[in-house]
């Protein structure tokens, strides 16, 4: 499995090494995934152009080095490469990341056959020598570390291994250049926003807490309570965070109240109905979550079905192979309008490939869901998350979203995939990599809810007569 350098790390090597420059990581080799042994590592690394090597100790620092120069199956020759250092990344005594540049260049690397990654004459860093076997969850390396071609202090490298070569993994990255992204004059989607700031936060926040269903067409408050908005997608999509980053806005600070994370399988195993509270009372929406689509199970279609049309209760737990039954204690048998589904957004990871967002099966799955939805007329639109991930200008300031040709580039492709119009696209960040909230999150989120409910009141649209005549029939099927 692919070990994923955290933004942070990234950061960190991007300004270490030459230029500057945003990069692109690419593991090439893992001692965990394949094997500790100088041949595979070869195998895989070898021309393979600038690489950066990280030593996972297990007394948790992280260390290693760069190499501007490809790894050869040499005989021990010592390569010059100007560009080489070599790096604590987390650990140490001090807890404190630092590069340590090569002072002589002719002895930077050693390309040996025999050998792992080897940085030095001493040598400073030989990672592994042939084959090592794994312990338990670690190798026991037998690395050397002796000073001699780079910046680098025994008691340095004491304070970084604490004396102790075993390992957890061993893992090489090729290093590419990422072209820097030209951003357009003008934004790709116009929005009925004024300037990015705290300012259009409350604004936005305001039109949240004072909505209810219908209300510019005149329908009294109480007609109907709330309506339900309905996340969609497969598994790792990012639907319980989606809640959990709108919770945390009117919290004032990161909420996890929904169940979130990256696994394989769906984390989210039942059918929940969350309100979200704001002046001591609940507002006029309710978000809707419910088990993530994946290969491995498949949600009964009629379940489905009966979520549409609001005959499951909360926490009522999806089952492969099963569907619910009239008899079942969470089978609303009368179910009325506020009680239905008004809205869906299909939940989508941009990182996707946008021609291909989903496996086969997935994609089978969400078909049949669409079917459904169109022929109930419910108002589909998709979240597509995790967007700073495709922009360095998005990732490093979100407000420049509508200005960025990838992300336009993104929306249309995936808009095509699902068969929906580009303007149902709602790009989104949530707040998983955040220790706190984040004022563009927050508004790009209270935005896309924004379109949502105006969906959602699209739908009721064609309920309108009943509602303002006070007429409206409960049994709507």
């Amino acid at each position: 499995m692919s070990k994923q350098l955290s933004e942070q790390d990234t950061d960190k090597l991007n300004k270490w090494i030459k230029g500057g420059k945003r990069k692109k990581y690419t593991q090439l080799y893992s001692a965990a995934s394949n094997g500790c042994n100088a041949s595979t590592f070869h195998t895989n690394c070898d021309n393979n152009g600038p690489t950066v090597t990280l030593v996972y100790n297990t007394n948790g620092s992280v260390y290693g080095g760069y190499s501007s120069v490809s790894w050869m199956s040499g005989s021990g020759e010592s390569v010059y490469d100007g560009d080489a250092f070599l790096f604590l990344l987390t650990g140490g005594i001090k807890n404190k990341s630092c590069k340590f540049t090569i002072k002589s260049p002719e002895y930077a690397l050693t390309m040996d056959k025999d050998c792992g990654p080897s940085f030095g004459k001493g040598p400073d860093l030989l990672t592994f020598k042939d084959d090592v076997s794994k312990y338990a969850d670690f190798f026991h390396l037998k690395s050397v570390m002796l000073p001699d071609s780079y910046k680098i202090s025994e008691k340095t490298i004491k304070e970084i291994t604490d004396g102790i070569f075993d390992a957890k993994d061993v893992v090489v990255y090729a290093v590419e250049d990422v072209a820097e992204e030209i951003s357009l004059p003008t934004p790709w989607r116009k929005m009925d926003l004024p300037t990015w700031d705290s300012e259009l936060l409350e604004i936005l926040k305001r039109d949240i807490e004072e909505y209810w269903p219908l209300r510019e067409m005149g329908v009294s408050e109480d007609a109907i309570p709330y309506v339900n908005v309905l996340l969609l997608g497969p598994v790792g999509s990012g639907k319980s965070s989606f809640f959990n980053t709108l919770n945390s806005i009117f919290r004032g600070r990161v909420s996890i109240q929904a169940r979130a994370g990256s696994s394989d399988n769906s984390l989210t195993k039942s059918f929940h109905v969350y309100s979200i509270v704001s002046n001591h009372r609940p507002l006029r929406f309710r978000i809707c979550d419910c088990r993530g689509f994946e290969d491995a199970h498949e949600i009964d279609q009629f379940d489905i079905d009966s979520i549409l049309d609001g005959n499951i209760k909360d926490k009522y737990k999806l089952v492969d192979k099963s569907r619910i039954t009239r008899e079942s204690p969470f089978y609303r048998r009368d179910p009325k309008m506020h009680d239905r589904i008004h809205c869906v957004a299909i939940v989508v990871d941009s990182n996707n490939d946008p021609d291909y967002p989903m496996t086969d099966r997935v994609q089978e799955q969400m078909n049949k869901t669409q079917e459904l939805m169109n022929q109930k007329g419910i108002p589909q639109l998709i979240l597509m998350t995790k967007i700073d991930c495709l922009s360095e200008t998005v990732k490093l300031d979100l407000s420049r979203i509508f200005h960025s040709p990838d992300v336009k580039d993104r929306v249309e492709k995936l808009a095509h995939s699902l068969r929906l119009p580009p303007y149902t696209v709602l790009p989104m960040k949530n707040i998983d990599s955040e220790q706190r909230i984040n004022e563009n999150v927050n508004i790009l989120a209270l935005y896309n809810l924004r379109q949502m409910l105006r969906a959602a009141d699209d739908f009721l649209l064609n309920y309108l007569d009943e509602f303002l005549g006070d007429k409206f029939e409960p049994n709507f099927k």
